[in-house]
């Protein structure tokens, strides 16, 4: 590929409507934010409890920078392991009801580190066909067969199960899906992997803080805690830091320690990031209100769009919202900016030909009226540009 053809194919993406550029915010991730020099109302940041400007947060961040240092220095298996890591991995172990912990640098790398650790050519992977992008170029890198189920489709699933042959039968899912926002069928997938005996793993990155009754994930939102073996999850989005996790027994994290490359070959988290991630857990702990405030704006936008004839299916912070093809998403996208919100459109490869979307998230931190001047806003915008209700 030359100079020229690179050039073609940004042209391209840009006839397409496809063209995506970065946008500079100027402030921390509230409910306000400073975009491009505009005040907005932000409803596209992953900051679902306030925690990532939190004060306490901040200044654990800080004091734990002053007594480490800022960078770790080494992967964790040469001299990169700090009592702050280790200590992280205890606090999200009993968070999570699982007997260990393994953090990673990003989810990405944790979902990729994952699926190339379990897989093999004597495996399967079976996945959910919305799936993170993380898991879909996690099972490519594996070496295994991969099967993609229709979404949370546990017929079809099952069917596929019967089918394999594999030595090692792996399932994975989101626990909630980042772009529709629903929530996996736990229950089903653990009575499936159960009896086809595969190994269950679920990506908690947008479950984990967001979920009832303690924001502990999509398997405690069940009951399911001690049955999937591997809950995975992120610290960037509720828990308002950066890194990832892996939760599972300790057998499994042994395992991953000694032939996980996206770990072993890995600088370790920073220690200032590490002891910030505590303090978030710490107190996502002591505040169940902030879960509840959540949970109530959740409620007040499905309110005010059925008020309006938008019905809203999701069950959770993420509330995808229809619109079609690449054109309307954006102008729509356009509009609530001109208005004062910042509500991202979505577009393939993101989601499927002919499904863009604005993806919206609820935090705790917004207020009751700037969720209901959401509704109203985006009610009026997609009526300017003639989409119906879904």
């Amino acid at each position: 590929m030359n100079l020229v053809s690179i050039a073609q194919e940004i042209s391209t993406l840009r006839e397409k409507g496809r063209y995506r550029c970065l946008r500079r915010v100027s402030t921390p991730q509230d409910a306000v934010i400073a975009l491009e020099g505009r005040e907005l109302l932000n409803f596209s940041s992953n900051n679902y409890l306030g925690l990532a400007n939190h004060p306490e947060v901040v200044e654990a961040f800080t004091e734990y920078a002053r007594k480490y240092g800022v960078g770790s220095g080494a992967s964790r298996l040469i001299g990169g392991n700090m009592d702050v890591h280790v200590e992280l991995e205890e606090a999200l172990a009993r968070f999570k009801g699982a007997e260990a912990c393994l953090t990673f640098s990003s989810g990405y790398l944790a979902n990729l580190g994952i699926l190339d650790t379990l897989g093999s050519p004597e495996a399967t992977i079976f996945s959910d066909e919305l799936n993170h992008a993380s898991i879909v170029d996690g099972c490519r890198l594996s070496r295994a067969r991969v099967e993609v189920y229709r979404h949370a489709d546990m017929g079809h699933l099952e069917d596929l199960l019967k089918a394999s042959q594999a030595r090692r039968k792996i399932i994975v899912t989101d626990g909630v899906f980042s772009m529709g926002g629903d929530i996996a069928p736990l229950p089903d997938l653990t009575e499936l992997k159960e009896k086809h005996g595969a190994i269950l793993v679920v990506d908690d990155a947008h479950a984990t803080g967001t979920l009832p009754p303690q924001g502990r994930g999509s398997a405690d939102y069940f009951g399911l805690a001690g049955e999937i073996e591997i809950q995975m999850g992120t610290f960037s989005k509720a828990l308002g830091t950066y890194g990832a996790f892996m939760c599972a027994s300790h057998t499994i994290v042994d395992y991953f320690i000694n032939k996980c490359r996206t770990f072993i070959f890995n600088t370790a988290l920073p220690p200032a990031i590490a002891g910030a991630t505590m303090k978030s857990i710490e107190l996502l702990s002591r505040h169940p209100e902030w879960l509840a405030s959540l949970m109530e704006n959740e409620e007040i936008f499905r309110r005010e769009m059925d008020a309006r004839g938008r019905k809203i299916y999701s069950q959770t912070a993420i509330v995808p919202i229809p619109v079609g093809n690449d054109e309307d998403t954006m102008a729509v996208s356009r509009r609530l900016y001109d208005r004062g919100l910042f509500i991202h459109g979505i577009r393939p490869p993101t989601v499927p030909e002919g499904k863009g979307r604005l993806r919206l998230t609820l935090m705790a931190t917004h207020t009751a009226d700037m969720v209901k001047t959401a509704a109203r806003r985006i009610d009026e915008a997609l009526k300017e540009l003639e989409i119906e209700p879904y």
